[in-house]
């Protein structure tokens, strides 16, 4: 009961309308990248094709092994400065765990591409190397994953679907 309480509270404390939902990934992003042991508990939790456990943890510790290994949230012609506090942050992670509950292989694969492209900072042309897909394949995928999204959360702005003349 109390897990419910804090989540309500931890939602309902964030102004929403201080970025769109893609900046709220892209800050989730950096928040992230600016700390290891924050970095352990997200990749655990994080969107992915049906890994196990165990295959989750292989994965951290060749990411934190590698001195080799350049983040793309380091390295991006753009930086994103983190502007979030750790109850903002959870707010957003929090948002995309309630979505990965649901039981939908197809829906996971789209927020999987929401995941990957604007919290982790992989360019669409990676994201469709690593899946072995067409770009257009990926960049369908996100709009259709930012479209759940927005049924779902109605509060966000969206980059994606603003109109530009």
């Amino acid at each position: 009961m109390n897990v419910v309480i804090e989540k309500k509270h931890i939602l309902q404390a964030v102004d929403w309308s201080r970025f769109s939902f893609e900046e709220w990934c892209r800050q989730l992003g950096a928040w992230i990248n600016g700390d290891n042991e924050t970095m352990v508990r997200i990749v655990k939790t994080m969107p992915t094709k049906r890994i196990t456990q165990k295959q989750r943890e292989q994965l951290l510790a060749m990411y934190m092994n590698d001195e080799n290994l350049k983040d793309r949230l380091c390295v991006r012609r753009k930086g994103t400065c983190c502007e979030l506090d750790s109850n903002e942050a959870r707010a957003i992670q929090r948002l995309f765990l309630d979505i990965q509950l649901i039981e939908d292989e197809i829906l996971q694969e789209w927020i999987s591409s929401v995941w990957s492209h604007h919290v982790l900072g992989n360019s669409l042309r990676d994201i469709a190397a690593s899946c072995e897909i067409p770009v257009n394949q990926v960049r369908q995928d996100l709009k259709c994953g930012l479209a759940f999204i927005k049924c779902r959360y109605s509060h966000f702005s969206f980059e994606t679907f603003n109109k530009t003349t």
